[in-house]
């Protein structure tokens, strides 16, 4: 795997200092930090990002006479927008696939350190780089005596930031929570490695369609995070702290208590708007189709359980009405309570999706993609006007970035 220093070279006459690193113990006297890069990685090969004006002056000649080995990469002034979309294109040409790159911001001019740290996250994503280090010559930080230290500033663990905000990005977008457990678990930090194991608990129950968990597993995360927010987090966690309230946003109308089926009836609803906000709609409608006898069940019993022979029986019970609506036989469905007769109607709606869903489309009439999205959203909007009559109140029960 290749190793690259990416720096730059201006047009400002360069002050010799002697550079110190805390992961190196041999001080490097330069002008240009390039050069102290390359003394402690000699295997590394050292590109050079440089506009004309630059490469012609002294700081080139500097270079093509001492150092011909370093490579030049040409770039623009980066003054307009296209010129900085061809300054980005220089540096991501000069990254090949799977390279490690050291990244020098040390003598970078104007917005060239951040659209060169813009342009290696851009590559960790489509080129597998991996950016190794991010350093910064300290020239300013260099105290007032003769022969003193010029510091190293070592940046590399601010590129952990771009890890969590894909961590954070990744979760509130399809609930897979796999990327934030390398960033939480650390042997001194037990209420974060705590949270790391429940947000897998939870990821892996709502990818595994497991219904009746899912508010339960809910429930123990906002607990463990309550825990964690009185804890402390290493430097490199940090950023968790501006999470917990996204995630604690998110989860919060998915957790239940166990003892309370109403709670739980609602947690459920909020459930599948959350899938549906994600475009899992095959798993909002089948949700949404046991939910429904669960209603069902609470209203006529006042509980629900998974007790399999009263669950078809409250089934049959809708099918049957549902038969009747699909018949024409009035008289059969007007034989139903006025409510329960609106309940049958977005039920057989419920069915029908969840149906088309779960065969993907084999069917003589093929429901169009765009046509699905919005019927889904059509029925789980109707659901809370169909259930309030038999007692079961929606009104808020929404996560965010439901449908």
């Amino acid at each position: 795997m290749n190793t690259i220093i990416l720096s730059a070279l201006g047009t400002g006459a360069y002050r010799e200092a002697r550079y110190q690193s805390e992961h190196h113990a041999e001080p490097v006297t330069t002008g240009l930090f390039a050069v102290a890069l390359h003394r402690w990685h000699p295997q590394a090969e050292v590109k050079l990002l440089a506009t004309d004006m630059a490469w012609k002056s002294a700081n080139g000649d500097y270079v093509r006479e001492h150092h011909p080995d370093f490579e030049r990469v040409r770039i623009p002034e980066g003054r307009t927008e296209a010129e900085a979309w061809e300054l980005f294109g220089a540096m991501t040409d000069a990254v090949p696939l799977g390279s490690r790159v050291i990244f020098d911001i040390t003598h970078g001019l104007r917005s060239l350190p951040m659209l060169g740290f813009l342009a290696l996250s851009y590559l960790r994503v489509v080129r597998n780089v991996t950016i190794e280090r991010v350093y910064y010559g300290a020239l300013e930080l260099t105290p007032r005596e003769e022969g003193a230290l010029t510091p190293v500033v070592d940046l590399t663990s601010l590129v952990g930031l771009l890890d969590w905000a894909q961590a954070a990005k990744r979760f509130q977008d399809t609930g897979d929570a796999s990327l934030f457990k390398p960033l939480l678990e650390m042997k001194r930090t037990a209420d974060y490695n705590a949270v790391s194991r429940q947000l897998e608990v939870l990821s892996l129950n709502l990818a595994g369609n497991r219904g009746p968990c899912i508010p339960d597993e809910a429930q123990k995360l906002l607990r463990v995070l309550e825990t964690a927010r009185r804890g402390s987090l290493e430097a490199h966690q940090q950023p968790f702290a501006l999470v917990m309230d996204q995630l604690e946003g998110q989860v919060r109308p998915l957790a239940a208590p166990a003892d309370d089926p109403k709670l739980r009836l609602q947690a459920e609803y909020a459930l599948m708007r959350w899938y549906a906000g994600r475009g899992h709609y095959p798993q909002a409608m089948s949700l949404a189709r046991e939910w429904l006898i669960s209603v069902r069940q609470w209203h006529e019993l006042g509980r629900v359980s998974m007790n399999e022979e009263e669950r078809e029986r409250i089934n049959d019970d809708g099918k049957a009405a549902m038969k009747a609506l699909q018949d024409g036989s009035r008289e059969a469905l007007e034989a139903l309570p006025v409510h329960l007769q609106t309940f049958t109607r977005l039920n057989a709606t419920v069915n029908r999706l969840r149906n088309d869903l779960m065969h993907f489309g084999f069917k003589e009439e093929l429901t169009g993609a765009r046509q699905i999205a919005q019927k889904v959203t059509a029925a789980l909007d109707a659901l809370p006007d169909a259930v309030r009559p038999l007692g079961l109140e929606l009104d808020g029960a929404a996560p965010q970035g439901s449908a």
